[in-house]
């Protein structure tokens, strides 16, 4: 296994060793093995934990697991509280966001503390599979069929390489122990109940039906890659100016709706809304469309986007009713 995750880091060029690692650790199995392997492997680490109170006693004997286990390897470790729930009502999101988005902004503070060159977390490859499937039910575009990526900015996932199964052996192979959270074994989140649920039942029609999709996943992941090369000329092509779009530019392109979709979402159209404006496009002008933040209006051969705040709309001075809903 260590083999595969070093190949995998030199493969996407995660990490170096000139700094150090700060490594997201739980407690858990996955993040227990990523701190391990990446300190024998000869990484500088530093184990971070964060304490989300929400399981009461098992919190805390998490945070001490963790603790404890940095001492026992001798490396540097920090932790932070979080009051996740009142975060997630505050800020009206769900427990699995907003305990996403508290660990995520900590892990970005502790970069500069420790003048760190990454944030290490422990995804491996049946999350990836996980997470395509979940996009695939949200009627996800290609982007969320890539699965994760192994890097997103400072985060970055040496285990993609590795499946769940590969890990357990490996820490099991070296008498290392972990924790478990309880809330792993309840299918109440959608990401558990593709894991316990949907997984075992594809995998009765194809054993290695996890490796087969985190495979497709990354074949999807190199298509990404073009088809969004492909999208930054069209949009070369048809953006006249800042905010002027060319019609007859765009009908020349393959799969006209869709590339109207990938240069109008940016300004918080819907996809229900730019298949309106797509039908559209051979009307009369004048037609108007409104998101929440911009504004759209089709004149003639042209599709002008202003910001909601703007008063003047075009050159032939449209008289707009921004208390119109469309």
């Amino acid at each position: 296994m260590r083999d595969l995750v070093g190949a995998y880091i030199e493969k996407y060029k995660l990490l170096t060793f000139d700094k150090p690692v700060l490594v997201g650790v739980s407690g858990g199995a996955d993040s227990i093995a990523l701190l391990t392997l990446l300190a024998e492997s000869g990484y500088c680490c530093i184990a971070a934990h964060c304490n989300f109170h929400l399981r009461g006693e098992e919190s805390l004997r998490d945070e001490l697991f963790v603790r404890h286990y940095a001492e026992q390897l001798q490396i540097p470790f920090c932790k932070t509280d979080f009051d996740t729930e009142a975060y997630a009502l505050h800020h009206k999101l769900s427990i699995e966001m907003a305990a996403r988005e508290l660990r995520y902004n900590w892990f970005e503070e502790q970069l500069l503390v420790w003048n760190a060159q990454a944030i290490a977390v422990a995804h491996h490859r049946d999350d990836s599979t996980e997470t395509l499937l979940m996009n695939l039910l949200r009627g996800s575009g290609i982007r969320g069929m890539r699965g994760i990526q192994p890097r997103n900015g400072k985060v970055v996932r040496p285990f993609l390489a590795v499946s769940r199964d590969m890990i357990l052996n490996w820490l099991a192979g070296k008498h290392i122990p972990f924790v478990t959270d309880s809330s792993n074994q309840s299918d109440q989140y959608t990401r558990n109940f593709i894991r316990l649920r949907v997984l075992p039942l594809l995998e009765e029609i194809n054993p290695s039906a996890s490796e087969t999709i985190a495979r497709t996943a990354e074949n999807l992941s190199a298509t990404a890659e073009i088809y969004e090369q492909a999208v930054e000329g069209f949009r070369q092509k048809i953006w006249i100016n800042a905010n002027q779009l060319d019609i007859d530019k765009l009908l020349d392109c393959p799969a006209p709706e869709t590339v109207l979709y990938e240069l109008l979402q940016p300004f918080h159209f819907s996809r229900i809304q730019i298949s309106s404006i797509f039908r559209s496009l051979g009307d009369i002008s004048g037609k108007q469309f409104y998101s929440s933040t911009h504004y759209l209006l089709k004149d003639r051969n042209r599709l002008f986007v202003y910001p909601l705040n703007e008063v003047a709309v075009s050159s032939q001075s449209y008289e707009l009713d921004l208390s119109k809903s469309f």
